[in-house]
Order: C-alpha cells, then structure tokens, then sequence
C-alpha cells in the first residue's frame, strides 16, 4: 500500500515533469529527440508543412506547463483538506485532459497519444488510487 505522503510527492514529480517539459518543448521540437514524433505526425497529416508542425507543437509546450503549474497547486490543496470532492478533482482533471486528448488524436489518425496518454495516466491514477481511502466526505 502507498503512503498519503508518497502519493501526494508522486503526483507533485508528475506535475514538476509537465511544468519543465512544457519549458522545453518550444526547444526540444527542433532536436533529434523530436523527429520520429514529427515523423508520425507527418505521415497523419500528408498535407502538412513541417515547419508548422513544430510551431504547434511548441507553442502548446507552454500550456503543459500552465496546466503542471496549476496540478501542482491542485495537489497541494487537495492533500491538504483531503474531502472526496478534492479526490475527484484530481482524477477529473486527468481524465478530462486522457479521454479528450487520447480521442481526438485517434480520431485523427495520431496513434502515438494512446500509448502516451495511457502511460500518463496510470502515473496519474495509480498514487490517486490508492490514496483514495484518505480523502473523506465533507463534514460540516
């Protein structure tokens, strides 16, 4: 069984992750470690032009990091008042970003964000599983 302690430190390092790749992914779309990436993208959207490929793909980097910047703070709040309401907001926000995210790639031929997504989000769900027990109903 995990900790309260080890849950909350595990989904904080997850939102760390996000809030630095988001810095770097403006940078990292014009290194190597992107081309197989850009590759998949490529071949799901023949019509499209590289270099605008990398722009999107940039530009959302500094969402990821808004979006591990405010998980950050969710996760402090909701580990500190620990209510059930503050669990299923937890899973909500990563079952909203997985579900959307994952479907609308699919839908548009960009298997990649499946396995991606998926290995995100058991990340996400595992510590919020089994903290689960901790966070209680709200008493008035």
């Amino acid at each position: 069984m995990m900790s309260i302690s080890l849950a909350k430190r595990w989904l904080q390092t997850l939102a760390i992750f996000h809030i630095i790749g988001g810095l770097l992914l403006p940078i990292m779309v014009y290194t190597p470690l992107a081309t197989p990436y850009f590759e998949h993208l490529q071949a799901a959207f023949t019509n499209s032009n590289p270099q605008s490929l990398q722009f999107l793909i940039g530009v959302f980097g500094p969402t990821v990091a808004s979006w591990g910047l405010l998980f950050f703070y969710a996760i402090g709040k909701a580990f500190e008042s620990q209510t059930r309401k503050d669990w299923w907001l937890l899973v909500s926000a990563a079952l909203v970003w997985a579900v959307l995210d994952t479907a609308f790639s699919i839908a548009n031929n960009v298997f990649a964000h499946l396995y991606l997504n998926g290995g995100v989000l058991i990340l996400f769900l595992l510590p919020l599983f089994f903290a689960k027990n901790h966070f209680r109903a709200k008493t008035s």
